[in-house]
């Protein structure tokens, strides 16, 4: 049980990467196809490396889970507030509602509004807080839609730029 306590840190670290791998499986194993969304084809193949991606991800989860059960971890972390931790909680609080209000608000609303909190939040002024989101959103659009042929979350206003 001390060695639980000892790595208390190391272990929620370890749930929240194990998780990780659960969830790409969870939304892969659903069928496009199925759906009547594809016809089973290169769509049905895009998940394919997400899964091997969770595969690689599961096989280090489980070769740490065994290091931190057999004490083979020789630093633990403390469970102790750092600077920054405020900030990184934060910011992970704000990027998880990001994530859950996307496919309401859509990708082209959601993503500078999220860019330009991030970036003031690490200390950009402002100007170039708006200007870097703005290169940023688009790139990634641009990228995603036009060159990838991605369908970004649209949204309620069904905003769709380079597709």
């Amino acid at each position: 049980m001390s060695r639980f306590r000892e790595h208390a840190f190391d272990w929620i670290a370890w749930l929240l990467f194990a998780s990780i791998p659960v969830v790409i499986f969870w939304q892969s194993a659903t069928s496009l196809a199925e759906q009547g969304a594809a016809t089973g084809g290169p769509l049905d193949n895009a998940a394919f490396y997400p899964r091997v991606i969770a595969v690689l991800m599961s096989a280090a989860v489980l070769l740490h889970g065994l290091r931190l059960l057999l004490g083979r971890v020789q630093h633990r972390t403390a469970l102790e507030a750092a600077p920054g931790t405020r900030l990184a909680l934060s910011l992970s609080v704000l990027f998880v509602a990001y994530l859950i209000l996307m496919p309401y608000v859509g990708f082209h609303l959601a993503t500078p509004i999220l860019l330009v909190i991030m970036m003031r939040a690490l200390g950009v002024r402002i100007l170039q807080s708006i200007l870097g989101s703005a290169v940023l959103w688009l790139v990634t659009s641009y990228t995603f839609e036009g060159l990838l042929n991605v369908v970004l979350p649209v949204g309620m206003l069904n905003i769709s730029i380079f597709s």
